[in-house]
């Protein structure tokens, strides 16, 4: 599926409507340059899991919410220790697990749970606020 956003209010508007779709386990996959809006997206949906005070992982790579809920930034991914180190793989034996991991495509995209809801979103930049999306759902 393909959506076009045009501003800030609607992007915010179909997240707060699409966190319907994060039935656990779920892993949400966000791609797209710096600046697209990735982990504004993940604070809009956490926000509507009652879930505040989220805050980027770019930096510590995993950072690590109440009920099962992580948010991984692999931007700074340098090599497969700095993954390990992160206890990324263990978050991906969660029975109940919602994972939101930025910059997805940094890894193969046979890694993810067969058993477990893969929703990737493509983020696009346009000009000024505008974003086309694209978004899959397996």
């Amino acid at each position: 599926m393909t959506l076009k956003w045009s501003n800030i209010q609607e992007a915010k508007s179909w997240a707060d409507d699409f966190v319907k779709e994060l039935k656990r386990p779920c892993v949400v996959l966000l791609n797209g340059p710096m600046g697209a809006g990735k982990t504004q997206l993940v604070k809009w949906f956490l926000k509507n899991l009652n879930v505040d005070d989220v805050v980027s992982p770019t930096f510590a790579i995993h950072q690590q919410y109440s009920g099962d809920i992580d948010h991984v930034d692999l931007y700074r991914l340098t090599s497969d220790a700095d993954l390990e180190s992160s206890g990324f793989w263990d978050l991906l034996s969660k029975p109940n697990g919602l994972l939101f991991v930025e910059w997805a495509d940094r890894l193969p995209k046979d890694v993810w749970p067969k058993n477990w809801k893969k929703i990737e979103i493509d983020l696009k930049l346009g000009k000024d606020q505008a974003r086309e999306v694209e978004i899959n759902i397996s």
